[in-house]
């Protein structure tokens, strides 16, 4: 009975083969966590950056011009930026800026801008 071997290398072979294809599963799943962690990052600093880049222009727009604005667009790559300003006091502007990117999302955030101060004073986005 002790020298009996035959079946004794399909289960062993079998085994070894399940164990190989599921740590390559694992390890595939992990890439496809981090393409997708990578594209939401992108997404995110891409967002953050459109709406940084629109408050200085706005803020640049506010300091150099003697007009008051009241809305426009600004374009970059992969959206556009459209903005409006209602007046809230006599140096106090509040500004609305509405990002609309390529895959269709649009993000509304609000500004307000102090004319005394020369800059942005409080930031609020919502979604």
């Amino acid at each position: 009975m002790l020298r009996n071997e035959k079946g004794f290398v399909y289960p062993l072979t079998f085994s070894i083969i399940i164990l190989a294809v599921s740590l390559l599963i694992i390890h595939i799943e992990l890439y496809l966590s981090e393409v997708r962690f990578y594209k939401e990052t992108e997404k995110s600093l891409k967002q953050e950056y459109y709406f940084l880049s629109s408050v200085k222009e706005i803020e640049r727009i506010f300091l150099e011009e003697d007009t008051k604005i009241s809305s426009g667009e600004l374009k970059f790559s992969d959206g556009n930026v459209h903005y409006r300003t209602s007046e809230i006091s006599n140096s106090v502007y509040l500004i609305t800026f509405s990002l609309s990117l390529e895959d269709h999302r649009e993000i509304t955030a609000y500004g307000y801008f102090d004319l005394e101060e020369g800059k942005m004073f409080k930031w609020v986005e919502r979604n």
